[in-house]
């Protein structure tokens, strides 16, 4: 016996079954396609490095081309929303060295009623270099970064961190999308160290971390060297000369020893050694202090004796007990070791 809410004469258009409304469940699961594929798509990956080229746009990818072509054709698979729990299993199978076929595999409900389909789909490789790829390979730069210092060559530490900044820097923007964030060359030259790159914009990053680093000037130059899509193309070279003093220099400045601390652009921090006191001035100011020696290179001394302002230490070469101002604070009791730079015959002891 139906209620009085059911409507006993609606019936099935397509079967002629019994139907709440329109199609009864079979009809419906029988005319419904659950699974829709096309029969080929195609995927452009860069032979080089392996970007995958999306929307007229290259991607970064650590993915293989199995990886890319299986994430390629679960994309392209579309299940129908009226399948609810829906379970989908995509086999991927090389066929030949650029093509490879997925096969799929859907369970679910549709209905109330258990319902599956499945499709097959080519997937191919178009291997070609990206744009990046190909300007490394044919040389294109558009600035060169020429790390150099005021009276004295870089030190291998400097050139060092300078290499791995703009190695880091150039791998960061490219991740970011930025096709000509690259390195292209880094060598060494008489006087310092030329870091060759894809972009100016790159290159002036590059060099305001450098100088950041380490103190120092940025002098840009740039020439015209032709066009390329119908725009100018020049190519600037970007000085970044560090300043006469390193860091952990010790030098006497005004009638005192101080430490060289850090760099902010043209301003140099000092600490003095004596008292600890800490002075920001410019690098023009400090060109004619001179250089004592720097921490790296201290040597450690054997203490003997001293008192408030004097301490009687051990040159580590002569064995002989020499004479050095105390630093202000320093708590040091006979036959500890501290750490002490020599300059002639001046002994500079650090805190």
């Amino acid at each position: 016996m139906c209620s009085d809410g059911d409507d006993v004469n609606a019936v099935c258009p397509k079967c002629g079954g019994p139907s709440n409304e329109g199609l009864c469940d079979l009809c419906a699961l029988e005319s419904t396609e659950l699974l829709s594929c096309p029969e080929r798509i195609e995927i452009t990956v860069c032979s080089v490095c392996g970007a995958k080229l999306i929307k007229g746009k290259w991607v970064p990818s650590q993915a293989s081309v199995g990886e890319l072509a299986y994430d390629a054709a679960c994309s392209a698979i579309c299940a129908h929303e009226g399948l609810s729990k829906p379970n989908l299993d995509v086999k991927l199978i090389k066929t030949g060295a650029t093509r490879y076929m997925a096969m799929a595999d859907l369970k679910g409900t549709f209905r109330s009623m258990p319902a599956e389909a499945g499709c097959r789909l080519e997937v191919r490789i178009l291997s070609m270099a990206c744009d990046r790829c190909s300007r490394r390979a044919g040389r294109y730069f558009e600035s060169t970064i020429q790390v150099r210092a005021s009276s004295r060559e870089p030190t291998e530490r400097e050139m060092e961190v300078s290499k791995k900044m703009a190695l880091e820097m150039a791998e960061a923007g490219y991740k970011h999308g930025d096709q000509l964030s690259f390195v292209q060359d880094i060598k060494a030259t008489q006087g310092g160290l030329d870091i060759v790159l894809g972009s100016t914009q790159l290159g002036r990053q590059i060099s305001k971390v450098i100088s950041e680093r380490f103190g120092g000037r940025i002098t840009e130059t740039s020439k015209l060297v032709g066009q390329r899509d119908g725009r100018d193309l020049c190519r600037s070279t970007l000085l970044v000369r560090l300043p006469k003093f390193k860091l952990g220099d010790i030098i006497r400045f005004r009638a005192a020893v101080h430490e060289v601390a850090g760099f902010e652009g043209k301003r140099v921090y000092l600490t003095t050694l004596k008292g600890g006191h800490k002075t920001v001035i410019t690098d023009d100011e400090v060109e004619d202090a001179r250089i004592l020696g720097n921490r790296n290179k201290a040597r450690k001394a054997t203490v003997v004796a001293g008192d408030e302002r004097i301490l009687e230490i051990m040159d580590p070469d002569t064995y002989k007990v020499v004479l050095a101002p105390r630093p202000h604070g320093l708590e040091v009791q006979p036959g500890q070791e501290v750490q002490i730079v020599r300059a002639g015959d001046e002994y500079i002891v650090l805190e």
